[in-house]
C-alpha cells in the first residue's frame, strides 16, 4: 500500500511541478527523476501482482464450494407413531 500511495503523491508533484518556480533545468532534473521513481514503484508493484497471482494460480488443491450436513443415523428405519 506504500508503494501505491508514493506513486500517488509522485504524481501530484508532477502536476504542480509547473507552478512551483523552479529554474527550467532544476525542472527537467526533477521530472526525470520523478519520473524514474514512478516507473521503478510500478515495476515493484507489478512484480508484486505476478506472485500473487502466480501463487494462487499454482495451488494444486481442488476447492469446491459443497456442504454436507450430518443427520443423527436412526437405529429404526421405519417412522415414528405417536
Amino acid at each position: 500500500m506504500v508503494k501505491i500511495s508514493s506513486i500517488f503523491v509522485l504524481g501530484l508533484f508532477v502536476a504542480l511541478m509547473p507552478f512551483s518556480g523552479f529554474p527550467i533545468a532544476w525542472k527537467n532534473t526533477l521530472y526525470i527523476l520523478l519520473g524514474l521513481a514512478i516507473v521503478v514503484l510500478s515495476v515493484l508493484i507489478r512484480r508484486e501482482l505476478h506472485e500473487v497471482l502466480r501463487r494462487l494460480h499454482d495451488s494444486h488443491e481442488i476447492k469446491t464450494d459443497t456442504f454436507s450436513q450430518n443427520s443423527p443415523q436412526s437405529i429404526n428405519n421405519s417412522p415414528e407413531t405417536k
